[in-house]
């Protein structure tokens, strides 16, 4: 009897054990799920991303690259502003229909000043089958490619002001031009104290071709520049996550991170993890039953 509870109680055990870590958990940064979707207005307000999961932005170093020559900028223009100054962090929820991105960057400036400024902000995106292959899905921009980076900006100084939205379609050998102006599925507002972005990706009608329940790799850049008339302080910072993407290619999308949409209905795992955990369960429940046997009869 006893070596029979004790086998019933190693099959369980290994049984159990042997599910894999996936059919628990999605792996990489996963979306919450909202009922209540934000209202796209640059003003994050208290409350309105408390179902999101939130990252940090990695302040970009002194001379970063953003492949094919792509120069992101030095993060100083002067003495004024120190890399420990800057700061910043994302947010990503999702529903049926929609993901939703609020991000945030503070350069340590004094307040701010709403009437001068310049922002960017850059969302590269690869979701093809195959992600993590570290390859775009076209070889060449004849291919048409979906894949590619959302790129917003805002610039208002004297004489000059615009206010532009692109999706910018990425292959193997360049960046494609001509990007695609106000594309499609794609709306956004920011505003102000520190820079703030909010993003809604309609996933039914965008680029970004995935579904809840999807994963896809991403590259999130973002940056601003505050100035004043005097002259007493100007600066310029940037901020990106993963912090991998500054430090590999950014060309090649295995460096970007993985964010996996939340899905309304709890995850239900593979056919082969389900006989593991039957067995494991039933494994474990002729142990009890035998040790309860056993316990009676003393």
């Amino acid at each position: 009897m006893r070596r029979l509870s004790s086998a019933l109680l190693c099959v369980g055990l290994l049984a159990l054990m042997a599910i894999p870590a996936t059919a628990f958990s999605q792996g990489g940064v996963q979306s919450g799920w909202t009922d209540s979707p934000p209202t796209i207005n640059g003003k994050i307000s208290a409350g309105e991303w408390s179902d999101a999961t939130r990252v940090n932005l990695y302040p970009i170093k002194e001379n970063g690259v953003l492949g094919l020559g792509h120069n992101l900028g030095d993060l100083t223009l002067g003495e004024e502003v120190r890399t420990e100054q800057v700061s910043g962090w994302a947010r990503f929820m999702n529903d049926a229909r929609y993901l939703y991105l609020a991000a945030s960057l503070d350069i340590g400036a004094p307040g701010g000043d709403p009437d001068y400024y310049y922002t960017d902000l850059f969302f590269f995106f690869e979701d093809e089958p195959a992600i993590g292959d570290g390859k775009w899905a076209a070889s060449l921009c004849n291919q048409d490619p979906d894949e590619g980076a959302f790129v917003s900006e805002g610039l208002h100084v004297p004489r000059e002001e615009y206010d532009n939205d692109y999706f910018i379609p990425i292959s193997e050998d360049e960046w494609c031009a001509p990007p695609e102006l106000d594309p499609v599925g794609y709306s956004r507002a920011y505003g102000w104290g520190s820079i703030n972005w909010e993003v809604r990706f309609d996933l039914t009608r965008s680029a970004l071709d995935v579904a809840p329940g999807d994963c896809f790799n991403l590259g999130l850049l973002l940056g601003s520049e505050e100035l004043y008339f005097d002259d007493q302080w100007d600066g310029w910072g940037q901020a990106l996550w993963p912090a991998s993407l500054a430090e590999g290619d950014p060309d090649s999308p295995d460096v970007f991170g993985q964010v996996c949409l939340a899905a309304p209905e709890e995850f239900v795992p593979e056919p082969g993890s389900v006989v593991l955990l039957g067995t494991g369960l039933a494994g474990l429940g002729g142990y009890a039953a035998l040790r309860w046997r056993s316990r009676r009869r003393e």
